[in-house]
C-alpha cells in the first residue's frame, strides 16, 4: 500500500511547488492538501516566532484536527520565509502581515519594493522549514536555505499566486529568477545548491525510511 502524504496547506501555490519538488525523489507518493479533505480543518494560528516553532504548530494542529482513517496520515507541515539583510531579517515570519494587517500578495510585493526604495543592498535569504509528523507522533525538523537579491521591479511573468516573493527573488549567480533555478536540472545549476530541495529530498527519504520500518505503511 503506497502511503499518502496530507501537505498541510490551502496556498495552491505552495502545494504545486512542494509536489513537483517531493516527486522528483519520490513520483509514485500520493500527496493532498487541506483542500482535499472532505471535511474543513480550522485554520491555524501561527503565533510562533520563528519558522520552526510555526511549522510545528501547523503540523500539531492539522494532527489533532483529523477524521477516522485520515489520522494515518503523513502529514508534512512547513514555514517559510524571506529574509531581507538590508530590512534586518524582515518579513521573516511575518510575511503575510508585515505591515500589520493581512496583506495580499500585491501588497506585499509593492510594500517589499516601498521599503527597499533606495537601498543598494538587496541580498535576501529564502527559509524553508519542513516538519514530518508521522502517525506514531515521531516528529522530524528539516531546513533548507537559498540566497539571492530581490528585484527593482517585479517579474509578472514570474507571478503564481500565493507565492508573493516568486516574481522578486532572483539569483544573480545563474542570472536567473529563482523559481526558474528549481527547475534546472542539478547539472545545469553550476554548484548552485537548493536548499528547499535538499530538505524535500531528506523529507523523501526519512519516509522511506519509516515505511521499511512500518509494514503497513510503504512508499
Amino acid at each position: 500500500m503506497t502511503a499518502t502524504i496530507l501537505f498541510a496547506t490551502r496556498n495552491p501555490g505552495k502545494y504545486a511547488e512542494f509536489v513537483a519538488a517531493f516527486h522528483k525523489f519520490s513520483p509514485q507518493t500520493s500527496i493532498i492538501s487541506l483542500a482535499d479533505l472532505d471535511y474543513q480543518i480550522p485554520d491555524c494560528i501561527e503565533t510562533g516566532a520563528t519558522f520552526e516553532q510555526n511549522a510545528l504548530l501547523k503540523a500539531r494542529h492539522t494532527r489533532n484536527h483529523l477524521h477516522g482513517n485520515d489520522k494515518n496520515l503523513i502529514i508534512i507541515a512547513d514555514d517559510s520565509g524571506m529574509e531581507i539583510e538590508a530590512l534586518n531579517g524582515e518579513p521573516g515570519v511575518f510575511t503575510r502581515r508585515w505591515n500589520g494587517h493581512e496583506m495580499s500578495d500585491q501588497e506585499i510585493v509593492d510594500y517589499c519594493l516601498k521599503k527597499l526604495e533606495n537601498k543598494t543592498n538587496r541580498r535576501a535569504q529564502y527559509t524553508t522549514c519542513l516538519v514530518i509528523n508521522f502517525p506514531d507522533g515521531r516528529e522530524e525538523v528539516i531546513f533548507g536555505k537559498n540566497s539571492g537579491v530581490i528585484l527593482t521591479e517585479p517579474r509578472e511573468e514570474s507571478r503564481l499566486k500565493g507565492m508573493p516573493f516568486r516574481e522578486l527573488f532572483f539569483v544573480p549567480e545563474l542570472n536567473m529568477m529563482f523559481h526558474e533555478v528549481r527547475e534546472l536540472p542539478k547539472l545545469k545549476r553550476n554548484g548552485y545548491s537548493l536548499g528547499h530541495e535538499v530538505a524535500v529530498e531528506k523529507c523523501a527519504t526519512l519516509i522511506k525510511e519509516h515505511a521499511m520500518l512500518h509494514s503497513s505503511t510503504v512508499v
